[in-house]
C-alpha cells in the first residue's frame, strides 16, 4: 500500500466523511456523481474493489455509502488517525506526514469532506467546522504555516470553525489544496 498524496486524500476524505465498517471503511456523499469518483479513487489507491450503495433514512433523505472491504486498509486508517473507538469525527488524530505535499492531500480530503465556500460582502470565503478540536487546531496551524490567512473559533455548538477571507486567501488555499 503506497502511502502517496492520493492515499493521504482519502484518509482525510474519510476523517471527514467515513466511519469504520466491521472490515473495512466507508465514505458517505449525497451526490451520485461524487460517490462514483470516490469509489474510483478507492479502487485505485488500494487495488480492491469498492462498492456503491443507496441508503433511503426513515426521515427520507439518502446518502450514497462508498465501500472499500478491507481488514488491512481498515487497520491502517484505525492507525494513522489515532485508534478512535467510538465517535470517530470527535476523536481521530491528524497523522504524523511524510512531507508538506502529504500533508496538504489530508487537509484537501478534509476540506472536501467538511467545508463550503460562500460570498460575504462580495468578498470569497471558505469555512470549514468540525466537532474535534485538536483536529481542527492542527489543520489551522497547517494552513497558517503555508501563509494562508485565517480565523479560529469555537462554537456555542461545540463544532470548531476555520474561515479563511478574502480574495488572496481564497486564491493561495485554491492554488495550494485544490
Amino acid at each position: 500500500m503506497r502511502k502517496n498524496g492520493q492515499f493521504y486524500y482519502l484518509l482525510g476524505l474519510f476523517a471527514g466523511d467515513g466511519w469504520f465498517q466491521k472490515r473495512g471503511i466507508s465514505i458517505g456523499t449525497k451526490d451520485k456523481n461524487r460517490a462514483t469518483k470516490i469509489a474510483g479513487d478507492l479502487e485505485h489507491a488500494f487495488q480492491k474493489d469498492a462498492k456503491v450503495k443507496r441508503r433511503v433514512f426513515p426521515d427520507g433523505h439518502a446518502i450514497y455509502l462508498v465501500s472499500l472491504y478491507s481488514v488491512e486498509v481498515e487497520g491502517v486508517f484505525r492507525r494513522l488517525l489515532g485508534n478512535p473507538k467510538k465517535d470517530k469525527s470527535k476523536n481521530f488524530r491528524v497523522p504524523r506526514f511524510p512531507n508538506s505535499a502529504s500533508k496538504r492531500a489530508f487537509v484537501k480530503g478534509m476540506f472536501e469532506a467538511e467545508a463550503y465556500e460562500y460570498v460575504w460582502h462580495k468578498m470569497p470565503r471558505v469555512a470549514f467546522e468540525i466537532f474535534n478540536r485538536t483536529a481542527a487546531k492542527k489543520i489551522f496551524s497547517i494552513l497558517r504555516q503555508d501563509g494562508i490567512g485565517c480565523s479560529f473559533s469555537q462554537r456555542k455548538t461545540g463544532g470548531c470553525r476555520i474561515d479563511i477571507t478574502g480574495k488572496s486567501n481564497v486564491s493561495k488555499f485554491h492554488s495550494m489544496y485544490s
